[in-house]
């Protein structure tokens, strides 16, 4: 609350303020864009709105728009409104109103009611300073007009960062040229962010204009430009990193400029910029694609040229053809655009844009009519050249094959593709493109031009009569191809091959000149008997049957159709059929068409035929001497029945005819047609004969897949016919068969293949005939031939009979060990091998491959005995195989074999289980004599074994294979071989055995453990970690087990595996530990063996924090309770440790070999490891989850209880040895008994006070106190639980004798009440007594006396009130241990007493009475005297500061005053502190407070303003320095409480003060200069009170002519009065002739010597502060100026010259107004220019010069 005299100084300030303003104010109100300032400046805003308001209304009459803002900037308001009286919020409403004003008008900104608008906006709320960065950017693109001359007049004189560039423009006003500001959005990017903010604002308002635009874009697109210039400057990576910058910045402003919102001229705007950037620039396509997608968005009929010229040069940037799929959707969507984009092609390059637009039609082209036209557009257009065509064309070729074939789609793309082929070019380029990417047209149905074959077709569609038109017609003009000699019978013979050849080239050249008819008719031919005689017939099926092109085969199959189809007789034509069934599954359709033609017309006549007609070809068809067995016209039927239903299909499909006529052969279930199966077997040997006697290699390979299938109707023709013949074809010479298939052009590989594919896997003679043709036993020529037949192999092994499988594999077998290495022999042996890992072998086979090792390497069946092996081993030594070569071939088999086990699944083979043990056995001897160590041959047999023995132990009885176990023959393995491989092979084995043969495995497991510790856990690759797994898996639990059993010590069982994997630690790579070690402890059981775990690796490395990270992440992966478990194990082993009789621990750290200091470092390091482990933060809250998740937490607590009582045993089993040990065990309890929750640590605490061992008394309750701190508020079941142990505290402090205990259980209380306590208040108080009792306060203990005042001033905070009762006892006691304390130095007592004299003033202020404050302050004024340390000093000032704001200052103020002699006695530090105390109860209390205090306050006051005369003759205490500092505290506290007091309360203490201190105190003086200054002419009224005791004291100084610090006081005091004078007191002729005279008889006083002169430093600037207090031109002025012309003419130098300084400061000061009075100082000057005293002299020329300064005239004519 102010007080009055506050109001007073507060308006005075207030209107002073405005007064002083006002010019300021003027200067700002001339700021004008309309008005010259002068004129500006004298407007009143009532004129200036009625001007403004008129340009406001035309623009309203032009834009409607601005009629908004009539509420608020052009409002009658307006006139009123004042920035600087707003709040910052109404500040920022206003601005948004302004500025969207602004940019509104920004187009019409040249206009006049424009203008008049905007100057309201300059006048009345200061745009110019408020809004200069939306004013300058709305003016900028009129950067060359008068009217941005005026606004840069009226800018402030250093605008922002952004604007800087204007600075020198602004200075003297000129219109900055367009390159600055475009050099300034290249190299100013403040500037070019803001002006790009700014047209968004302007844009998303819509108050954009076509100036701005162009302006924007032009400098923008200039600004890109050279921004992308710099950026290209610099390392590549710099350069992307600008690139990169420079693209965050402008993509935001892209984005958003170019929505169709901002406009058409905007959005092309933005198009340009795009182009500027990506042609500068270098960009990834997923920039380039977003700019693609930002520019389509915004496309709108307007600016669509603009827009795909922007896309063309993007696509042009772009490294894809394929546009992103938003792109491609939305150019699909614009009208016309292949019309557009030729025209845009005259202006930019859109082959890239047309490529793309063309790929993005091809989605869903088949359905969309306008895709469809649209690439035909693009096509036709010819804006792609020919690689982009190419690209295009390759794409809709793969839609084309991606549709479904036989759908509407698939139908539609066909004619689509169809019809852009008829364009010759794109034909053109299509079949390039096709035969490019292996695409085959007619197979895709689709047919480009008109090939030989089509036209020839379309010939004999009119069959003879077409014929015979088109060969009259080429008669006349062609010459008559002639007819070789024929002298064969048919051309189906043997030998025939030559004569068809000639013919057939006859034939083919009277067919392209349209001679067919007439050569078919050639007497030569036998036309005329062509159905009694073969040779005419079989000259057409031979030509069909060729690999000649379609049209001539067609003309062929047309010619025979049209004989048979003229032909009246009934005819049997059934040899016809096996070539028939060849053109039926020709590859060609149309071949297959005209097959079925004739097929038709063949079944016609053979069902017309009689019983006993004569069967063409029946004895001359294949020559003279072939006899081919003939059908029955039943069978003939019969086969023609079947083959007539099929006709129709064989037109669409090539492979049907044969697969269904085998079908119906067959007689599956899956055919419609069905045939006797009397009718199956002739026709099958009819048939077969054919392709078995036929000279057509094309013909037999086309029939053989009718025979591929066994069964009674098919055994006799493959037996007789098939068979043989596949077999003939075998043995064929390589020459030989090259020649046959040459002659009919079809591939050597496709006949083998073919023929091979003839046999069948179930058929032994297939079977043997393939074992002869590996054997060689046909011939050796056909290497080619292998291929065919171990591919056959290989495809249908498992099809094959077992026996066959036996046989071949055996025969396979030793082809693959046969030595030769080229030729046949060679490819054979590879094939062999390659089949031999392929196929999948059975037992049996794999049992045989073992029995065709040689006997040496064998065992016998049963299990021998030792001897007997031995014996074995010996016989194996003198087998036959002694020779290198014979041992040689003999592992070559045994590696192949074995390889071929381990290949084919051991797992399904345990009957191998015996002989491969055996084996292993009895590699020994083949080491010795191979001089290797088979290591390849030892990984083959136990890699096999291992899944065996996996799959034996899943059998139920396995008891036949255990007696062939030989478990030391794997530890051989394992401590001999050198080999990785063969060790953890043999590891791996010996892991799967454990699980099953357990007792047979126990008793080698030390070796084996070594091993591992040794080599396996240091390696790093997955496959060790595995073996290492496995062993701990399955090796470890029977270890384990067995080690129950038999009752004795599991870790010493165990302390050998123990200590090699301990060992190996450092060694194990360190993501592998972790799973490693947690997989040990889980396989013994970590109850028992995670403690000998941890406790080897503290022993083994004490100091490495890895290991104690790691036992850390340890046990946290196991359960919460094993955690305590091992806890208690572990102790156990060091309590075994530690105890006389070892017995464990002896075996795991070897105490018995080291010496007692050594032991002793063993039992120290695995305590202090324990304790960092308890200590661990992650380690407690597991272990608090064992407590947290349970029911019943008996069981924790049990093993807590045991982990406890081990501590003590093992503390007190080392306390005689050494205290080390001892402190220890006593941080292991501690630690650990911070690992229970609070409940249950609580519940054990109570427990363990009743112990009688102090230190375990001190570590429980210390776990308690530090467990206080961290329990949360809101966890009440622990803040209950504690403050419950609050009683037993209380026992405890009561019944503790030792201070130790008595210290920790004091601080536990204070901790417990200090969070706590306000939850049982009850048993805070009760506690309280015993605190404030002899027990803890009235210790003889400083510490305990320390701990207990700190709980005492915990207890008061908690109980406040009700600590009343103790401050009898308490108070007392603490000020005699400060007493103390400030005596012997003591800080900690000291800081103790005050920190709870703090908390009883702060709590209880009622209670601190002024008989406890009294001696307090005198103590605490020792203790500012006293020299301790800092952090006593701060206790103290919080202790003042305490009482300051809680005390009644009227108690303060006493208390103070009656101990003001006691501090004065003290020394100025305890005086300092008593002062400042004043000043902040001063400032701390109230008005009316102080008011009621005032009397004593003033009493203090006016005693401490004697204070120079209180500590006079004390010059050891108070030096000058101490006494000023003491003054200028007491300035401040007086100045502070006349701040707090009114007129009528202040002016009687300062009336008592003038005239107790007035005459003669320096303080009185130093506060009078203070008040003066601070409260200025409020206060100029109070120098009444000091006019006559400071003249008269002015006076008796200069009688005494001496300087003194008291006249310098006085003198600044009425200097700083006279400066504040506003009230004309001083220009009162009563008061200035009091002080006048006074005043300047001060410069009769002489300087004194080697100090500083008083003269310049307050003499003259007093005289010169009243000087100008006075009136211009007055008589006060004339009267001071005669008082000073006289002492210019004293007798003293120094009284001369002193005058002197003054008129020359005066004539500085005053200038004109002081030389008013010249004529009366000529004379004078003219006098002391020529004064005796050169100092003098030289002033005087200065007061001269500077006169003639300030006239600007020379004084010697007036002074001659």
């Amino acid at each position: 609350m102010a007080t009055s005299l506050q109001k007073q100084l507060a308006v005075i300030a207030a209107t002073s303020t405005h007064q002083l303003d006002l010019k300021a104010q003027k200067l700002a109100h001339g700021k004008s864009l309309l008005f010259e300032p002068r004129v500006a400046a004298s407007q009143s805003f009532e004129n200036l709105y009625l001007i403004c308001y008129e340009g406001y209304r035309d623009l309203c009459a032009l834009d409607p728009r601005f009629v908004q803002f009539s509420r608020s900037l052009f409002s009658e308001q307006s006139k009123v409104e004042d920035r600087t009286q707003m709040t910052q919020k109404e500040n920022e409403k206003l601005n948004l109103v302004l500025e969207a004003f602004m940019t509104m008008v920004g187009p019409r900104l040249l206009l006049k009611p424009a203008e008049k608008a905007l100057e309201w906006l300059v006048r009345r709320f200061r745009v110019h300073e408020y809004n200069t960065e939306t004013l300058v950017f709305t003016y900028l693109p009129y950067h060359n007009t008068p009217q941005f001359l005026a606004l840069l007049s009226i800018l402030p004189p250093n605008p922002a960062h952004a604007l800087r560039f204007l600075h020198p423009y602004i200075q003297s006003p000129t219109n900055p040229p367009r390159q600055t500001i475009v050099y300034t959005a290249v190299n100013t990017p403040a500037f070019f962010d803001a002006f790009q903010n700014y047209v968004i604002k302007v844009l998303r308002s819509g108050h954009q204009g076509p100036s701005l635009l162009s302006f924007w874009s032009s400098v923008t697109t200039q600004a890109i430009d050279g921004i992308l210039d710099h950026s290209n400057s610099g390392r590549r990576g710099i350069q992307d990193q600008k690139t990169e910058s420079f693209l965050l910045r402008i993509l935001p402003v892209l984005n958003v400029c170019m929505r169709a919102s901002s406009g058409p001229e905007a959005v092309t705007a933005c198009y340009m910029m795009v182009i500027v950037l990506v042609t500068k620039g270098e960009f990834e396509d997923k920039v380039l694609d977003s700019l693609m997608e930002a520019a389509i968005r915004s496309q709108e009929t307007e600016t669509l040229s603009a827009c795909l010229m922007c896309l063309a040069v993007v696509a042009e940037e772009r490294s894809e053809a394929h546009f992103p799929s938003a792109v491609a959707k939305r150019l699909l969507k614009i009208t016309g655009l292949s019309r557009t984009l030729v025209t845009l092609s005259t202006q930019c390059r859109v082959d890239r844009l047309a490529l793309g637009s063309a790929l993005a039609s091809l989605d869903s082209i088949a359905s969309s009519e306008e895709n469809q036209n649209l690439l035909r557009d693009i096509l036709a257009s010819r804006l792609l050249d020919e690689a982009h065509t190419s690209i295009v064309l390759a794409a809709l070729l793969q839609v084309v094959r991606q549709s479904e074939s036989g759908s509407t789609d698939h139908a539609q793309l066909i004619d689509y593709v169809a019809k852009l082929g008829e364009d010759h070019t794109i034909s053109r380029i299509l079949e390039a493109t096709a035969k490019k990417n292996n695409v085959d047209l007619e197979s895709l149905g689709l047919a480009l031009g008109t090939s030989p074959e089509d036209g020839q077709n379309k010939t004999l569609d009119d069959e003879d009569a077409e014929m015979e038109d088109v060969d009259g017609a080429q008669t006349i003009n062609a010459p008559i191809v002639l007819l070789p000699a024929i002298s064969e019978v048919s051309f189906l013979e043997k030998n025939a091959h030559e004569s068809f050849q000639t013919t057939f080239a006859a034939f083919q050249q009277a067919v392209a000149s349209g001679q067919t008819s007439r050569f078919l008719s050639s007497a030569s031919l036998q036309q005329g008997k062509a159905l009694e005689t073969p040779l005419y017939l079989t000259f057409l099926a031979r030509i069909w049957c060729s690999s000649s092109p379609a049209g001539p085969r067609v003309t062929a199959l047309r010619s025979a159709t049209s004989l048979i189809k003229a032909s009246g007789s009934s005819l049997d034509l059934q040899n016809l059929i096996p070539y028939l069934l060849f053109a039926l599954s020709d590859p060609s359709a149309a071949i297959r068409r005209s097959a079925t033609a004739l097929g038709a017309e063949i079944s016609a006549k053979v069902n017309s035929a009689r019983s006993k007609v004569t069967v063409w070809g029946s004895s001359q068809l294949y020559g003279t001497s072939s006899k081919i067995p003939q059908l029955s016209q039943e069978q003939s039927s019969g086969l023609v029945s079947i083959l007539v239903p099929l006709l129709e299909e064989c037109s669409m499909d090539a492979r049907f005819v044969i697969a269904s006529l085998r079908d119906v052969l067959e007689g599956t279930k899956t055919t419609k047609n069905s045939l006797k199966s009397t009718l199956k077997s002739p026709i099958l040997a009819f048939l077969g004969a054919h392709a078995t006697t036929t000279p057509l290699l094309a013909v037999r390979l086309r029939l053989l897949p009718l025979f591929n299938f066994t069964g009674k109707a098919s055994a006799t023709v493959r037996s007789n016919s098939i068979l043989p013949t596949v077999g003939k074809w075998f043995s064929l010479s390589n020459v030989d068969a090259t020649k046959m298939c040459a002659n009919e052009q079809i591939s050597i590989a496709d006949a083998d293949s073919q023929h091979v594919a003839a046999l069948l896997p179930k058929e032994v003679e297939s079977t043997n005939m393939i074992k002869d043709v590996v054997s060689g036993n046909y011939s050796k020529e056909r290497t080619e031939l292998l291929e065919a037949v171990f591919g056959w192999l290989n495809s249908r092994w498992s099809s094959m009979r077992s026996e066959s499988r036996l046989s071949l594999s055996q025969a396979l077998l030793d082809i693959a060990l046969n030595e030769s290495s080229s030729g046949f022999d060679g490819s054979c042996r590879s094939y062999s091998l390659e089949t031999l890992r392929n196929v999948k072998l059975d037992t049996t086979i794999l049992a045989s491959f073992l029995d065709s090792v040689p006997t040496a390497v064998q065992m016998p069946e049963e299990a021998p005995a030792k001897k007997r092996r031995r014996t074995s081993r010996n016989e194996m030594v003198r087998a036959d195989a002694t020779t290198p070569e014979e041992v040689s071939r003999l592992l070559r088999r045994l590696t192949l074999v074995l390889e071929l086990i381990e290949g084919s699944r051991p797992s399904e083979h345990p009957e191998l289980f015996k002989s491969l043990f055996s084996i292993l056995g009895d590699l020994q001897p083949l080491r010795q004599q191979s001089g290797s160590e088979l290591v390849y041959l030892q990984g083959l047999i136990l890699g096999s074994l291992t899944p065996m023995v996996n799959q034996i132990r899943t059998q139920k009885d396995s008891s036949e294979y255990q007696a062939f176990v030989r478990a030391d023959l794997l530890v051989d393995c394992i401590r001999h071989s050198a080999s990785p491989q063969v060790q953890n092979a043999a590891l791996l084995l010996i892991s799967s055995l454990a699980s099953w043969v357990p007792e047979m495995i126990l008793h080698n497991l030390m070796p084996i453990f070594t091993f591992i510790g040794s080599t396996l856990l240091r390696q790093q690759d997955d496959y060790s970690a595995h073996v290492v797994d496995q062993t701990i898996s399955r090796v470890v639990p029977q270890l384990a087990t067995s080690l129950r059993q038999k009752q004795r010590s599991f870790l010493s069982g165990v302390a050998d595996l123990l200590l090699s994997f301990t060992a190996a630690f450092e060694h194990i790579p360190e993501p592998r530990r972790l799973k490693l070690f947690a997989e040990l402890a889980r396989t013994l059981g970590p109850e028992d063996a995670l403690s000998a775990i941890l406790a080897l690796l503290v022993d083994r490395y004490p100091t490495s924090k890895v290991q104690r990270r790691f036992s850390v992440e340890l046990l946290l992966v196991f359960d919460p309770l094993v955690t305590l478990q091992t806890f208690k194990g572990y102790l156990d082993l060091v309590e075994d440790a530690a105890g006389s009789k070892r017995k464990v621990a002896d075996t795991l750290f070897s105490l018995n070999e080291k010496q007692p200091g050594q032991v002793e470092t063993v039992l120290t390091n695995l305590l202090s490891s324990l304790a960092e482990l308890a200590a661990d933060e992650r380690l407690t809250s597991h272990v608090a989850r064992a407590f947290k998740r349970r029911a019943d937490t008996s069981q924790p607590r049990t093993l807590f209880a045991a982990i406890v009582e081990t501590i003590i045993r093992v503390s007190k089993a080392v306390t005689a040895r050494q205290q080390k040990l001892y402190q220890c065990c006593s941080r292991v309890l501690g630690r650990c008994l911070n690992l229970l929750p609070t409940t249950d640590l609580v519940k054990s605490t109570e427990l363990l006070l009743a112990n009688p061992d102090h230190e375990v008394q001190i570590a429980a309750i210390r776990a308690v106190e530090i467990r206080t701190s961290a329990v949360v508020q809101n966890d009440k079941l622990s803040v209950a639980s504690l403050v419950s142990f609050l009683p037993n505290l209380d026992k405890a402090l009561q019944n503790s004798s030792n201070l130790d205990v008595k210290r920790i259980v004091i601080s536990c209380i204070d901790s417990i009440i200090g969070r706590f306590g306000k939850r049982d208040a009850s048993a805070v108080a009760t506690v309280a007594q015993t605190v404030s009792g002899p027990q803890a306060l009235s210790s003889a203990d400083d510490q305990v006396r320390i701990l207990s005042l700190l709980c005492l001033t915990s207890v008061i905070d908690v109980l406040e009130d009700e600590a009343i009762s103790l401050l009898p006892t308490v108070l007392p006691a603490a000020c005699e241990y400060l007493g103390k304390a400030i005596e012997n130095g003591n800080a900690g007592l000291h800081n103790a007493v005050f920190a709870l004299l703090t908390n009883t003033v702060q709590r209880l202020s009622f209670m601190f009475s002024r008989e406890y404050l009294i001696p307090v302050l005198k103590l605490s004024q020792q203790s500012a005297a006293g020299g301790l340390e800092d952090a006593c000093d701060e206790e103290r000032t919080q202790f003042y500061h305490s009482v300051s704001q809680n005390l009644e200052p009227q108690e303060v103020f006493t208390a103070i005053k009656a101990t003001w002699a006691d501090a004065i006695a003290q020394g100025s530090e305890a005086l300092v502190e008593q002062l400042q105390l004043v000043q902040s109860t001063i400032e701390a209390k109230t008005k009316s407070q102080l008011v009621k205090s005032s009397s004593t306050l003033f009493n203090l006051f006016l005693e401490a303003f004697k204070l120079r005369e209180a500590v006079s003759g004390k010059n050891e205490e108070f030096d000058e320095d101490d006494v000023e500092q003491l003054e200028d505290s007491l300035v401040e506290a007086v100045v502070s409480m006349t701040l707090k007091l009114n007129d009528a309360t202040f002016r009687p203490f300062f009336a008592q003060l003038v005239e107790t201190s007035a005459s003669g105190s320096i303080t009185f003086y130093k506060f009078l200069g203070a008040f003066f200054e601070k409260f200025k002419s409020i206060v100029t009224s109070y120098s009444s009170y000091i006019l006559e005791p400071a003249s008269q004291l002015l006076n008796t100084l200069a009688a005494q002519k001496t300087n003194s610090p008291l006249r310098n006081a006085v003198l600044s005091s009425l200097k700083q009065s006279f400066e504040h004078d506003q009230d004309s007191f001083w220009q009162s002729p009563s008061h200035l002739s009091t002080i006048l005279s006074p005043l300047l008889s001060q410069l009769t006083i002489p300087p004194p010597i080697d100090e500083t002169n008083p003269l310049t430093s307050h003499t003259i600037p007093a005289i010169i502060a009243l000087a100008a207090a006075l009136p211009s031109a007055t008589d006060a002025h004339r009267d001071m100026n005669a008082i000073l012309l006289k002492y210019m003419r004293s007798e003293s130098a120094h009284t001369r010259f002193a005058t002197v300084q003054c008129e020359r400061a005066l004539t500085k000061k005053l200038g004109e107004e002081w030389l008013g009075l010249l004529p009366e100082m000529l004379p004078f000057i003219s006098e002391a220019r020529e004064d005796d005293d050169e100092s003098v002299e030289r002033e005087t020329a200065r007061w001269i010069a500077d006169v003639e300064e300030i006239l600007g005239e020379s004084l010697e004519g007036m002074l001659s």
